[in-house]
């Protein structure tokens, strides 16, 4: 059975679809089968990673329950590595499922049906706390927050972490935090070692060892990230 992740934080900018792709594609060249389910309605990533949709069906379509997520997948280019990408009609579905009971597991029930093809099926979410975020948390086994290294690092997180044992208590009891990922590390910055040390006096063990740089050379970091992900798990 896989394990599911929800890369989540309601900030822009804190680099969750970096993490999302570049963490799938180092865990499938890990050997591992991995499934990112796209599910930011502006997501850029069919365009960011030249992916040319091979599916008549959207993630949209999915989750309004126009077909199953089976059908949403497609090949990512990487070997061990599928997708199902989204679009900019992911938007209209919170206005759609306002009213449907479980609506926020409709996410949940389609991976079930899929989990034992995957040792991993990532969640990328949108900025938001809304319908899709709760949709994710209610899929995943845990929770990876990526913070930005900046002076911003505190900013919505109360907000998230009572989102999260909102989900954990009410919806999903497996439903647990798998760290703090901290990204956009410039060690040239004075402020980053400051920081660096106001995220771990607060967060202590649940922050992550491995650093995302703030850089596009971003394959060693990941690698080490897949690694201590594996370990943990």
């Amino acid at each position: 059975m896989g394990k599911t992740i929800a890369i989540v934080n309601q900030k822009g900018g804190a680099g969750k679809t970096t993490t999302a792709t570049n963490l799938a594609k180092t865990l499938a060249v890990n050997n591992n089968k991995v499934l990112l389910v796209d599910l930011d309605p502006l997501s850029s990533l069919a365009t960011r990673y030249h992916i040319e949709s091979q599916s008549l069906y959207s993630l949209a379509d999915c989750m309004e329950g126009r077909t199953s997520l089976g059908q949403c997948i497609q090949p990512s280019g990487t070997e061990g590595f599928a997708i199902a990408l989204g679009n900019h009609n992911l938007i209209g579905f919170e206005i759609i499922a306002m009213h449907q009971e479980n609506r926020e597991s409709i996410l949940a029930l389609q991976i079930d049906d899929l989990k034992t093809r995957y040792d991993y099926v990532l969640i990328d979410t949108p900025s938001s706390l809304g319908l899709l975020t709760m949709n994710a948390l209610v899929a995943a086994d845990e929770v990876l927050i990526p913070i930005k290294c900046d002076y911003t690092i505190f900013d919505g997180m109360a907000e998230l972490l009572r989102t999260i044992d909102d989900v954990s208590y009410c919806l999903n009891a497996k439903l647990k935090i798998m760290g703090f990922l901290v990204t956009h590390v410039n060690p040239q910055l004075r402020s980053t070692a400051v920081n660096l040390k106001e995220i771990r006096t607060c967060y202590g063990e649940s922050v992550l060892h491995t650093l995302i740089p703030d850089s596009d050379d971003l394959e060693d970091s990941f690698h080490e990230l897949a690694t201590e992900l594996e370990v943990r798990s």
